[in-house]
């Protein structure tokens, strides 16, 4: 299935459906204010009506009318339309932002099943798009459309049911086809189109969003290498193209459709006056009943016409509706299991028989250049990889980059899970436990950590948010930054800012690396975790994670071998595949690739 198909695949009842569901905890004010302007437009409709009687009969007969009881009735009635509009726009917008938190929690929540693997290395700003200015963007559904559309089939009808009884049944259905025209037929012109705008319009913002965000964030790059026009030119040329053309569309249909609802209203008087022409000499009509069908024919269109000034935004609604869908409609990568099995995390950890293949992942956007969405086209990355690292060991597995040390490190931790084969803990398959369970007994702390813009003290905190200070500080001893902190002066409430950029990048790493230690799991993954601290920071580093970890199970990919040599057991890998595994002493005295990539790193130095 391609991303256009999946972006398209939802109807408008559908996503109506959908959406209400996800907003099914504030019903309750949802109806209050669907009632509230129900009354509110009736109220509207009643002073159209009881003004133009009251002139109506005053113009035939003016002792028949007391005049100061109609004003007073205008003047109540249109105090109570005000009280019943505000009581309307207050629980609407309640609704609204109430139902936009209630779908962000969705989309999170939606999201967290499929991360990491559907969501490492996507893009970053389609995502924010669709979280943040997608998810806005459907507040038009919630406060402006729900009500509306209701009270756009509700009263006309019951404006129609009332003219047929009070007035002529003959006015009414003069009445009614051009609120249904106004209501049902015009507002549908050009629906396929505007649609399909809507959503290349939503999808291309995503890609706008995506450009701004990566060319804010490599600024320094754009700046030093002169591609400021050449950025610029990108976003010019394609992004906003597409959203001239899907604007041009769209604003060529609302003109059509408004231009159609202008010429409807009044047709709608003359018709009126072409009925009170005929039914008025012959005293079917009094003067009253004339004028009160004109005004509740000009009156009865407000609801109806209301539809049409919210049809550009409700198609932006939808189009936002089913991106977000697209998202939290794909299914895991990584499943758990119905009734899942826990793994202990004291034995010993298998690997048998391992092939893998990172699949495509692709979000569905709705623009027709997009890729294929799961269909995979990349080469294999690990081969009939089969090994044993001992409960409680040191293992360090070590390669030439793209060897599949780091595809490893990964599946071990269940962030993927393999093509064939199994990975097992004391005889459990990884597959049969919960991510959740994982998470609790395996930690992984990779290359490139994110830290996050807070204090170092709430950065560590996200890994166990009870931790003592004593803690926190014995897991910043372990990974040699205490006296960098005791030298700040705000200390270990330091702020690092937006992605750790205050702080370098090896501090950055220990930052990250001690936050795993408070975690405390049996078993531990380092994935070229102090590639970015010198030797001797390095050595003080693991020395200290040793330490800390000497009674559980520790795996190391290894940045620098000579970190490595009193690892329990060394894993070699090349080309996806195993090919030694030993001590140091022994693979280095046996000549083959651990010696090969030793000898390298020397003459590298």
């Amino acid at each position: 299935m391609s991303s256009r198909d999946t972006a398209q695949r939802f109807t408008r009842m559908d996503l109506s459906r959908r959406l209400i569901r996800v907003a099914r905890p504030v019903l309750f004010p949802l109806v209050f204010s669907l009632l509230a302007r129900i009354v509110a437009l009736v109220l509207g409709i009643a002073l159209f009506a009881v003004g133009t009687w009251a002139l109506g009969s005053y113009a035939s007969d003016p002792a028949s009318v007391t005049l100061s009881w109609v004003v007073w009735a205008l003047v109540i009635m249109s105090l109570l339309k005000a009280l019943f509009r505000y009581l309307e726009q207050y629980a609407g917008h309640y609704v609204a932002f109430r139902s936009l938190a209630l779908l962000r929690n969705y989309f999170f929540n939606s999201l967290e099943p499929q991360a990491p693997a559907m969501t490492e290395g996507a893009d970053t700003g389609d995502l924010l798009s669709r979280v943040t200015k997608d998810v806005d963007r459907v507040e038009v559904f919630f406060a402006h459309t729900l009500v509306p559309l209701a009270t756009a089939v509700i009263v006309p009808i019951g404006t129609v049911v009332w003219m047929g009884v009070a007035i002529s049944p003959f006015n009414a259905l003069v009445l009614a086809p051009f609120l249904a025209l106004a209501g049902i037929c015009v507002p549908t012109f050009g629906g396929k189109t505007t649609d399909e705008a809507a959503q290349v319009l939503r999808a291309t913002r995503g890609r706008l969003s995506h450009h701004v965000t990566d060319s804010v964030q490599g600024v320094r790059e754009v700046i030093a290498f002169g591609a400021q026009e050449h950025r610029m030119k990108e976003m010019a040329d394609e992004l906003e193209e597409y959203i001239f053309q899907a604007q041009y569309k769209t604003s060529f249909w609302i003109a059509v459709r408004r231009g159609f609802n202008q010429a409807l209203l009044p047709l709608a008087v003359v018709a009126q006056l072409l009925v009170a022409y005929s039914a008025y000499p012959s005293g079917k009509l009094s003067i009253a009943q004339v004028t009160m069908s004109l005004g509740v024919a000009l009156a009865s269109f407000a609801p109806v016409l209301a539809v049409e000034d919210l049809t550009a935004d409700l198609d932006q609604a939808y189009a936002s509706a089913a991106r977000i869908f697209a998202v939290t409609d794909r299914e895991p990568l990584v499943p758990d299991p119905e009734a899942p099995r826990p793994i202990a995390g004291s034995g010993d950890l298998q690997i048998t028989g391992v092939d893998f293949t990172y699949p495509q992942v692709a979000i569905a956007s709705g623009l027709q250049d997009d890729s294929e969405g799961y269909e995979n086209h990349r080469p294999q990355v690990l081969h009939d990889v089969t090994v044993t690292i001992p409960a409680g060991s040191t293992t360090a597995i070590v390669g030439a980059s793209g060897s599949g040390k780091s595809t490893l490190a990964a599946l071990l931790a269940r962030v993927w899970d393999p093509d064939s084969g199994s990975i097992s803990i004391g005889g459990v398959d990884l597959r049969e436990d919960s991510q959740e369970h994982i998470r609790s007994v395996v930690t992984l702390a990779p290359q490139r950590a994110h830290v996050f813009n807070d204090s170092i003290r709430a950065n560590l905190l996200l890994a166990r948010p009870d931790a003592s200070d004593a803690e926190l500080k014995d897991a910043l001893e372990a990974v040699d930054l205490s006296q960098w902190i005791a030298a700040e002066s705000e200390g270990i409430d330091t702020k690092v800012g937006e992605m750790g950029e205050r702080i370098s990048g090896g501090q950055r790493q220990r930052l990250a690396l001690a936050r795993a230690l408070l975690r405390e799991t049996p078993i531990m993954i380092l994935d070229e975790a102090t590639s970015q601290v010198d030797r001797e920071t390095e050595a003080r580093v693991l020395a200290g994670i040793r330490r800390r970890t000497n009674d559980k199970t520790l795996i190391v990919v290894a940045h620098r071998l000579d970190t490595i040599h009193d690892a329990d057991q060394i894993i070699v890998m090349d080309s996806g595949r195993i090919v030694e595994v030993g001590t140091w002493d022994q693979l280095y005295e046996s000549g083959g690739a651990l010696r090969a990539l030793a000898d390298r790193e020397e003459g590298a130095r």
